[in-house]
């Protein structure tokens, strides 16, 4: 089945490409010879309006035959109007570029697709407030977006869009928190995002998130009540009191008003299994308890009065023989400070370590406090020269979505945006590769591409159709790179022509010709050596050894 997904694939690619230099051609009124998907004998064809149409055993390729595009066309006297070079030089610039150009529309079809089927969106609730950023102080989580500026927003995503362009501004927000509406004043500031190849990103940002922390807790009094009821770090609470805990601010809000009343709890008590399917994996299990928890009284929150924090900074695991390791970081050790200023969030914690400078980490450890000074290395670079960053975060909950009311004009948006974000990666990665800052391994072929498009056909519709539009893209702008045989090559003749006033001259060309079959060539060897190595290195080790 993954033969077909393939064959598919690559077919539409082929056909709209070629089909932008085919019609085209005949609007112009340049006699087609032939339309051909695929290269060797022909399975199929047939002829219509005097243009053979065909399609072949190996379907690799394809091209669009037209009268006098060989120089060695013999060309009937009442045909001489009609051959591709009788045509005035804008018009074959015009043909040649139309089948690249194909490739870089018909993406933002295909993202139209994908980007319709977002349905449903992340609705406009702070669920996390980075610290040292505008909103911090301002909103909570928990709270709801009702508008900005005047402008009322429902989705997550609304909230990006009115502040994306407004660094500088001070913008009101209304919002609903808890039984009261607020009028927040937020001052977005302008911020650097890294992406991928080095990239840099400007966008006004205000420092809120729709992800919630969950309601695993940690113990932040080892003689609280929550610890005397027997509730231990990374516990999940599912439910306090009569309410369902599902994430953190559930939690803070239960025991907000708790004046010293028994509240239940039930929760969820992680517990290892040991040797698990005969040591193959190592595996926890959920076990079910019910506490009673008595908050303290006094004036602080509920949630500390009854000795319980999020476990957000408590370390998780440690990796025998990392960096953390041998600084002697336990896992439920609580990350205190960094550099004398307190830790509030561990993304930020994350973000002032990535330096590669050297830091004071303070932790703690039931009643003992910890510090000692640690330097992580910026990152290692994979083969495709990105940073493979050594963190995740599992503590996050996304919140119930809304219905996406604005789908038809979102999937237009979304997919030029996307499609322009593809086309720039693309030519980053391809100017790269001849700076040497990216590596050639990464160049795939065939068999590479075989597999990707079955994963991405297993994975659903809407992934096949991605990764059709990122590798249409890809053939668009490969076929713009001025090696002779590509489009590219030939619109960099037309470029000397319309400086020289002359077409090249055929023997020029015909050097030209074997000069990019060679280039090609050697590409295709190279994808297909990087095929070899990445799906059978043992044999390929084997063979370099003898």
């Amino acid at each position: 089945m993954d033969l077909v997904y393939f064959i598919v694939l690559i077919g539409v690619l082929i056909f709209v490409h070629e089909l932008g230099h085919f019609v085209w051609a005949k609007f112009f009124g340049v006699k087609v010879l032939e339309f051909t998907l695929g290269f060797g004998s022909k399975i199929i064809k047939w002829k219509r309006a005097g243009t053979e149409y065909a399609i072949a055993a190996i379907p690799l390729g394809g091209y669009v035959r037209m009268l006098g595009e060989n120089p060695h066309d013999i060309v009937p006297e009442k045909d001489r109007d009609h051959t591709f070079y009788a045509q005035p030089l804008w018009r074959r610039v015009i043909i040649v570029f139309a089948g690249p150009m194909m490739n870089l529309v018909f993406p933002v079809m295909l993202f139209f697709v994908v980007f319709l089927g977002d349905t449903h969106m992340a609705p406009a609730i702070v669920g996390t407030v980075l610290p040292r950023l505008p909103a911090d102080g301002r909103l909570v989580p928990g709270d709801q977006i009702l508008s900005v500026d005047g402008d009322e927003v429902s989705t997550f995503d609304e909230v990006q869009r009115a502040v994306a362009e407004r660094a500088g501004e001070t913008l009101h927000f209304e919002v609903q928190r808890g039984e009261e509406k607020l009028t927040v004043t937020v001052t977005p500031e302008l911020t650097h995002v890294s992406r991928e190849l080095d990239r840099q990103d400007e966008m006004a940002w205000i420092g809120i998130m729709p992800i919630f922390a969950s309601s695993v807790i940690g113990i932040s009094n080892a003689a609280g009540p929550a610890a005397a009821a027997g509730l231990q770090t990374f516990d999940l609470v599912i439910r306090a009191g009569d309410r369902p805990a599902t994430k953190w601010t559930d939690l803070v809000t239960a025991l907000d008003g708790n004046r010293g009343a028994l509240t239940p709890i039930t929760y969820l008590h992680p517990t290892r299994v040991s040797n698990a399917l005969g040591g193959l994996v190592e595996l926890e299990v959920y076990e079910p308890h019910v506490a009673t928890v008595t908050p303290e009284p006094g004036r602080a929150s509920g949630i500390e009065r009854a000795g319980i924090e999020s476990a957000e900074l408590y370390v998780g695991q440690v990796t025998q023989g990392s960096i953390e390791h041998r600084l002697g970081l336990l896992p439920g050790d609580r990350l205190e400070q960094l550099d004398a200023e307190p830790i509030r969030l561990y993304a930020n914690f994350l973000d002032s370590m990535r330096d590669g400078q050297s830091h004071t980490l303070v932790w703690r450890r039931a009643d003992r406090t910890m510090s000692r000074q640690i330097t992580l290395p910026m990152g290692e670079r994979d083969e495709s020269g990105e940073v493979a960053d050594r963190y995740y975060v599992r503590n996050w909950i996304a919140p119930a979505s809304v219905e996406n009311p604005h789908r038809i004009t979102y999937a237009i948006r979304e997919a030029i945006h996307r499609t322009w974000e593809v086309v720039d990666v693309t030519l980053l990665s391809i100017l790269r590769l001849f700076q040497g800052r990216l590596s050639v391994k990464t160049i795939g072929g065939p068999l590479m591409i075989f597999e990707v498009v079955g994963v991405a056909a297993h994975e659903g519709a809407f992934n096949y159709l991605n990764l059709m539009a990122f590798l249409s893209i890809n053939v668009g702008l490969i076929n713009l790179l001025p090696i002779p045989l590509l489009d590219g090559g030939h619109l960099m003749f037309f470029a000397i022509e319309s400086i020289t006033r002359k077409p090249l001259p055929k023997r020029i060309r015909e050097y030209a010709s074997v000069v990019g079959l060679t280039v090609l060539v050697l590409l295709v060897v190279l994808a297909f050596a990087n095929d070899l190595t990445r799906e059978w290195p043992a044999i390929v080790a084997a063979l370099r050894g003898a």
